[in-house]
């Protein structure tokens, strides 16, 4: 008997056991800093809570809704009657996307956003177009979060009787992932810029990959060419800045419910951490990646005795705010997508 009809059900076994292995040993390491469930999970200001929680709807629709800079020049051109993605799709697929990241194994989640925006059938929308345009939106996240790493750090004036010890290596994760970002984004730049020129290399190829390679890169560019345009890149910049600081708003609000009255450059900085630490492949709901950073953060500003107490209710309440907040917009993302335009 064939057992080939099984295999792909063994490799979804093997991904989820290896997603649990790895969030598990990510949590195992945050266990040894913070309480993955504080022993006193009380709240101060609870009233802050349902405020964080109500930022959540502006934090998913303007992440939601910046990919319109990068793939409405596409559809335009493909459909000169259309003046660009619909925005069902656009706004549906960002708010159904962010769940299914979250809740994935392994970042497969971040695939979920270019499937649903290829599964629409745009103009001039296909996977290739739909997976440069998601994967530039995350290098420009990758070099904000950065820029708010160091800015944060320099400009915080209180930090915990450890986070000497710590600094260097943080910074030097930092360093490492300003490098991999910008070598990302100018490889995505370079395409943009000449795509026929890289076309032509990647065609010589041997067989069909060179035809297909060279046909790949110039879908590819198209929906990175409205970075070389100030008019197009300048508001996509600018509306990422504002989610930046809507997440951190965010954040900052769960700090102070939960009684740690820590600064707004802190709080940029904790931000900035977990952002960069979740970019880990990691467990279902980023179970351990978002533990392991929460407890490198908040160890730079806390003594051990706020760490294991309210560090550990602001690092659970945060969690499951975002599992939370994310599943209930998820909602309307799906009846969104479902609606036909119009």
């Amino acid at each position: 008997m064939s057992t080939a009809p099984h295999a792909p059900a063994r490799r979804r076994l093997l991904t989820w056991l290896a997603s649990l292995v790895g969030g598990g040993v990510f949590l195992w390491l945050a266990s040894s800093r913070l309480r993955l469930w504080p022993d006193d999970p009380s709240v101060p200001a609870p009233w802050l809570l349902v405020l964080a929680l109500a930022v959540h709807v502006p934090y998913a629709l303007v992440r939601a809704t910046r990919l319109r800079y990068l793939l409405d020049p596409v559809v335009a051109a493909a459909d000169p009657s259309r003046k660009g993605l619909g925005r069902g799709v656009l706004v549906g697929s960002g708010l159904v996307s962010f769940f299914v990241l979250l809740v994935l194994p392994l970042k497969l989640g971040e695939l979920s956003r270019p499937l649903l925006l290829a599964r629409a059938r745009e103009p001039g929308v296909g996977l290739p177009e739909a997976l440069a345009a998601v994967a530039t939106e995350r290098i420009i996240d990758g070099l904000v979060i950065c820029g708010m790493l160091f800015g944060g750090l320099a400009t915080v004036t209180e930090l915990g009787p450890d986070a000497q010890a710590h600094l260097p290596d943080v910074r030097a994760v930092g360093q490492g992932m300003v490098a991999a970002f910008v070598v990302g984004l100018g490889a995505l730049l370079m395409a943009a810029w000449a795509p026929e020129r890289i076309a032509g290399w990647v065609g010589r190829l041997p067989g069909r990959w060179g035809d297909r390679a060279a046909r790949v890169v110039r879908r590819v560019a198209e929906p990175v060419r409205p970075l070389l345009e100030l008019r197009r890149a300048a508001p996509l910049v600018g509306w990422s800045l504002a989610y930046w600081g809507i997440t951190t708003f965010q954040l900052w609000l769960v700090l102070q419910a939960c009684g740690l009255h820590l600064p707004a450059a802190a709080a940029v900085a904790v931000v900035a951490i977990v952002g960069l630490s979740i970019q880990l492949p990691g467990g279902p709901a980023q179970a351990g990646t978002f533990q392991i950073g929460a407890s490198l953060a908040l160890g730079l500003f806390l003594d051990e005795a706020q760490l294991l107490g309210p560090g550990s209710t602001f690092a659970a309440a945060m969690y499951a705010m975002q599992l939370v907040g994310s599943g209930l917009v998820a909602l309307p993302g799906l009846w969104l997508l479902r609606r036909p335009e119009p």
